[in-house]
């Protein structure tokens, strides 16, 4: 516990300055001195001089009804353009190295174009597999797992715009080619959080992949693992597993809040 009465000194204000603010942005509404000074184990008076300071330079506002405090626009934009600024290829890179790392296969990160999966950045895996997916390929996005993952958060409208564009051409004999079964695959996708890619674009090779969100809950990308189907199959779960987890760490460095999700769908 932090002693009640200690004088301040600059490096422990702006600590303290720090830790009040993340607090507020995490407590997501309104909260007076006493509830913010007891929550930190902070001093009541030092507590109300760090707002004083914070809400004059515009980084939290008071309620002149309640007295309550909250985030300030300040704060708000400082938070906006670090998510500006943050690269989708640099903020994944050390994740996507991770799952290699993890399962040995080669992961991939991709957004989509015009309908279609367009890889940005590859990892390597250490056990050897073929594949032709290199940087700047183009790939259906109904067979294959980052396009699942990404196409299972679009709207219902913009799905079928994508069928009528681009069809639902066979691959391989297991391809999903009848759109209410891809509608129905699409909606498991969202219920268990990864797309399975069953040789459905290469005969011998599958993949599990996981849909990236931003900070307006908008779904922007997609991570998968791919490799030889045996290997994939075998590890299933727990490929799974670390992919939605990879997935939405790189989601929360971009500024997305998994609650957004339950009020899209």
């Amino acid at each position: 516990m932090m002693p009640k009465d200690e004088p301040l000194k600059s490096s422990s204000t702006l600590e303290r300055a720090l830790l009040l603010l993340d607090y507020l942005a995490k407590a997501g509404g309104k909260l007076g001195v006493s509830e913010v000074a007891d929550s930190l184990q902070l001093p009541k008076s030092t507590t109300h001089r760090i707002l004083e300071v914070l809400q004059q330079a515009g980084y939290v506002e008071q309620d002149s009804n309640t007295e309550k405090y909250s985030i300030g626009l300040k704060a708000i934009e400082i938070g906006m353009a670090g998510l500006i600024n943050a690269d989708l290829v640099e903020v994944s890179i050390p994740h996507l190295r991770d799952l290699v790392a993890l399962t040995k296969q080669t992961s991939f990160l991709a957004v989509s174009n015009e309908g279609e999966v367009v890889y940005i950045y590859k990892a390597e895996g250490t056990s050897s597999v073929i594949t032709n997916a290199n940087l700047g390929t183009r790939n259906p996005m109904h067979c294959t797992g980052l396009g699942k993952a990404m196409l299972a958060y679009y709207s219902l409208e913009d799905v079928e715009k994508i069928i009528d564009l681009k069809g639902l051409p066979s691959y391989t004999k297991t391809t999903i080619t009848d759109r209410q079964r891809l509608l129905e695959e699409l909606s498991h996708i969202r219920k268990t959080g990864v797309a399975i890619n069953y040789e459905e674009h290469d005969e011998g090779l599958s993949s599990v992949g996981a849909a990236i969100f931003d900070y307006t809950g908008r779904v922007v990308a997609s991570v998968s693992v791919a490799g030889p189907t045996n290997r994939i199959m075998e590890e299933k779960d727990y490929i799974s597993e670390i992919v939605k987890q990879k997935s939405l760490h790189i989601s929360k460095r971009l500024g997305y809040v998994p609650s957004m999700r339950s009020s899209l769908f």
